[in-house]
């Protein structure tokens, strides 16, 4: 195929009971607006349109009709390269797309990204390598609740998690009140909602907790102290990127801040975007906030690889990554969370050079694909 009609394909599925497709439309217009300028052709195609034997199959382009960005349904041929972002793990298991990706795999076609990071096989890998051990927190994935009632006796703050979670929704706080009266406290975030409930004893808080979370996977984690800006707690949200040449270069860092009484820095649950520096700078001063901002780009780099390696064992291919990174009061770093589908980053300046990037390992994947035989 020629470099004129190669095409990069971003890959989603069906809206049911529509004529459009699920994912953030938005992401998507900016994708295809940037290898526009690139001088690349960038379309959606759906997992669905890869299910017969046709050479040309079912995508989205991008137009413009009176000044507003449109999607055009059209055929085209197979992509060279596919950036999956079908939008959740419940679309990732549907058979369309593992029939798709299965097609794709038969023809050589390079897809990275494979899936959604799942956070018990995250902390299993990321605890067995030795260069990323030591900045994750404890961490076990619950099974009943003598275990939990173990853990609330030797940590004061804890957190509990659902192996499937996304942006903080359904996490748990355990904290243990400093106010002499040996109570406990559960705070609960859920559909952007959050309650909190006092326990007399820890035994009775551990119960609680176990009768939420029973019959669901759920990891529970040693609570750090987080350093605070201005008295609200923040941690640190890296974009991490596969250039043109596939080397991992971290592309952004933003700080995020929690409200007054988050549990969580997300933005969808209160939290607050604030510049990374300027952030850290304030906690710890300006000489030792930016050793630590430049530690957290060194280790950033350091968990991409190691995550890459792990992916490559299971015979997928990794372009992005984002990491949650919380820094504790002592300016120590510490990992809570990796994301294989990130979310956009609002920085204007992030924003262009991601969607750069993007593309850039796009091409470097169709220079360097090789084709499945009789393809």
């Amino acid at each position: 195929m020629s470099e004129q009609n190669r095409w990069i394909g971003i890959l989603s599925v069906r809206r049911p009971g529509s004529k459009s497709f699920r994912g953030n439309h938005e992401n998507f217009h900016d994708i295809c607006e940037m290898g526009r300028r690139l001088g690349l052709n960038v379309a959606v195609y759906l997992a669905e349109g890869m299910l017969g034997s046709e050479e040309r199959i079912e995508a989205y382009l991008q137009r413009r009709v009176a000044g507003k960005r449109v999607w055009k349904k059209t055929t085209l041929p197979y992509p060279s390269v596919v950036y999956n972002r079908v939008p959740d793990r419940k679309a990732e298991v549907l058979p369309a797309v593992q029939r798709a990706k299965k097609k794709l795999a038969e023809r050589g076609i390079p897809m990275f990204n494979h899936s959604f990071f799942d956070k018990r096989q995250l902390s299993e890998w990321l605890a067995g390598a030795k260069e990323t051990a030591g900045y994750l927190p404890e961490t076990e994935e619950i099974t009943d609740a003598a275990q939990l009632d173990s853990w609330f006796g030797r940590s004061p703050l804890l957190y509990v998690k659902p192996v499937d979670g996304k942006a903080g929704d359904g996490i748990l706080q355990v904290q243990r009140l400093r106010n002499g009266t040996g109570g406990w406290q559960v705070v609960a975030q859920q559909n952007g909602r959050r309650t909190r409930t006092l326990y007399a004893t820890q035994s009775e808080a551990a119960h609680a907790v176990w009768n939420r979370v029973r019959g669901r996977a759920f990891l529970i984690q040693q609570g750090i102290d987080l350093a605070t800006c201005r008295r609200r707690k923040f941690d640190l949200r890296m974009l991490v990127q596969k250039n043109q040449h596939g080397t991992w270069k971290v592309t952004g860092v933003g700080a995020r801040v929690a409200d007054a009484d988050g549990i969580t820095t997300h933005v969808p649950n209160g939290g607050e975007i604030a510049p990374a520096r300027t952030t850290l700078q304030t906690a710890f001063g300006n000489e030792r906030g930016d050793e630590i901002l430049s530690k957290a780009r060194e280790t950033a780099v350091v968990f991409a690889r190691t995550l890459e390696q792990c992916v490559r064992r299971e015979g997928g291919l990794l372009g992005e990554i984002s990491l949650d990174v919380g820094v504790d009061t002592s300016g120590n770093l510490w990992f809570f969370e990796a994301n294989a589908k990130p979310m956009k980053f609002d920085e204007p300046r992030i924003r262009a050079m991601s969607l750069m990037r993007l593309l850039r390992y796009c091409e470097h994947l169709c220079r360097t694909r090789k084709k499945a035989p009789g393809v």
